[in-house]
């Protein structure tokens, strides 16, 4: 399986680069970027991070007919994250290695697996970011219910695939020194970005359901890159977004499947601390992504994706030939004209 997902990856990379011949080459394209009184560039650098993070998705259900509020989550583990970047490119995978084990209870709560994998691509202002994940064994704390034990669901299976277009209005603000710090920012700026974000989440267990859900929200989002001493940055951020909810439950044997469409709205806060020199960068990130929507008239639903994140990564110089080949990709051969 992750090897299928690995070769979609490297199709999907090489379609990028060969979808940058098509744009027109005119000047402003073909010029090299340099740095300036607001960024500092690492183009030529390969950027290696290393992350440490909590990152999980949960549920937060609430049912006021039946006097229910729980919330469905994942027993939290420390996941690893390792990113390449190099030119307008990033790629990440993350997994829980076996030998990083900070729970001791599995049998009480659950034992979790997580794993996600995804790219972020930069076209001048533009920014296209897709992602994968997949989290498996969920529970539901005693506390919520009222129980004397956990409620644990370990075939439980949320499998998301998504993505989202934004485009930077302040060019002087550098995007990509608050994700994977593979630029830095020089002084203090701020920028609107306005942005569309699009997921398709596949939920599984041992029962004959499967539900099928796909969001979709656009809406504005501002970020602020508040530079301290030269060296230290503080970035907040949020985003507010309103769109579509179709969820879909599917059955196996003779029961009809379920559709619900409405309004949802989505709601994302991040805040960034990071310390940069000319090759060691490291830094913290907190995060909490939400969707709000109905499953039906009365039962609300919150989507949630958050996590806390430490990392530390090193530049040093790409290679020469492959630099100058993504900065300057070959035209594809001309067609002959038919006469």
């Amino acid at each position: 399986m992750i090897k299928k997902q690995l070769f979609f990856w490297m199709v999907f990379c090489v379609g990028v680069l060969q979808a940058q011949d098509t744009i027109p080459k005119t000047d402003t394209i073909k010029k090299k970027r340099v740095s300036n009184e607001y960024v500092e560039l690492y183009d030529d650098d390969v950027k290696l991070r290393l992350g440490f993070s909590n990152s999980f998705n949960s549920f937060h259900i609430k049912d006021p007919a039946d006097n229910l509020d729980f919330t469905l989550a994942p027993n939290q583990r420390i996941k690893t994250t390792l990113t390449f970047a190099y030119k307008f490119i990033e790629f990440d995978i993350g997994y829980t290695p076996k030998f990083i084990r900070f729970n001791k209870d599995d049998s009480e709560k659950i034992k979790s697996s997580f794993y996600n994998i995804g790219a972020r691509f930069y076209f001048g202002q533009w920014i296209q970011n897709v992602q994968h994940s997949r989290t498996k064994g969920f529970y539901v704390d005693k506390d919520d219910i009222g129980a004397t034990e956990n409620v644990l669901f370990p075939s439980f299976q949320v499998s998301r695939y998504g993505g989202s277009t934004s485009y930077l209005f302040n060019p002087n603000f550098s995007f990509r020194a608050i994700y994977n710090q593979s630029e830095w920012q020089k002084q203090s700026v701020g920028s609107f970005v306005p942005s569309i974000n699009y997921n398709y989440t596949e939920i599984t267990d041992d029962t004959p359901g499967k539900d099928h859900i796909i969001d979709v929200a656009i809406g504005p989002a501002y970020y602020y890159n508040w530079v301290i001493d030269n060296r230290f940055l503080v970035a907040p951020g949020v985003y507010g977004g309103v769109g579509y909810n179709h969820t879909k439950t599917v059955y196996e044997d003779a029961t009809l499947d379920e559709v619900v469409d409405g309004i949802s709205l989505q709601t994302q806060f991040r805040l960034t601390l990071s310390y940069n020199s000319e090759k060691f960068y490291t830094g913290a990130t907190a995060s909490l992504n939400t969707f709000y929507y109905d499953t039906d008239p009365k039962i609300h639903l919150q989507d949630r994706q958050q996590f806390f994140e430490f990392y530390v990564g090193y530049r040093f110089k790409g290679p020469e030939k492959v630099g100058k080949f993504l900065d300057n990709p070959p035209k594809p051969p001309m067609k002959p004209k038919k006469k």
